[in-house]
């Protein structure tokens, strides 16, 4: 049976892989591996990411991210607003005692991780790729994993997406 599973990539994975150990330079293996799962319509991410990618000095990543090679990889994200008000009103909730520093970064509508959980939520059937571990009892801080949870959006780290959809060198499997 066919993992009908799609994923959407944070921008700290994106960022992680090119800065630590995927660098575009001397990786590109991984970043076809990335091309071929959003060929196969199972790899994207949103615009939100994008911007985040784009921010800053012309790196390889920025040249990755405006590539033709991902048309259609990064989906606009407005149409979830709905879901993101409802992930605001969870993070503004007095019971889960946040921070105003972390809700402030957390609701910031030029980031991403809010977007991204809105996103999933909306259209459903994504799991959101990301390097952050849970930390349900924070409070400084808005974790992605946790927040996802109180939308019913499942994550995953890149690792364990590589077991699932990678074989020898990055080749890509279904």
């Amino acid at each position: 049976m066919q993992n009908k599973t799609r994923y959407l990539f944070d921008s700290d994975v994106l960022i992680s892989s090119a800065r630590l150990h995927y660098n575009p330079n001397y990786c590109e293996l991984f970043w076809g591996w990335v091309a071929e799962g959003h060929k196969a319509g199972l790899f994207f991410s949103i615009d939100k990411v994008k911007t985040e990618l784009l921010d800053g000095e012309k790196d390889p990543l920025k040249i990755w991210a405006e590539s033709n090679t991902l048309n259609n990889f990064f989906h606009p994200s407005i149409s979830s607003l709905p879901i993101w008000r409802s992930l605001s009103t969870h993070a503004n909730d007095p019971k889960k005692e946040f921070q105003e520093g972390a809700k402030t970064k957390f609701l910031n509508v030029n980031k991403a991780d809010a977007w991204l959980i809105a996103y999933a939520a909306h259209i459903g059937n994504y799991t959101i790729v990301s390097n952050e571990a849970s930390a349900p009892n924070a409070k400084r801080e808005i974790k992605l994993p946790d927040a996802a949870a109180w939308v019913d959006v499942k994550t995953i780290k890149l690792f364990d997406l590589l077991k699932i959809h990678a074989t020898n060198n990055f080749t890509f499997k279904t």
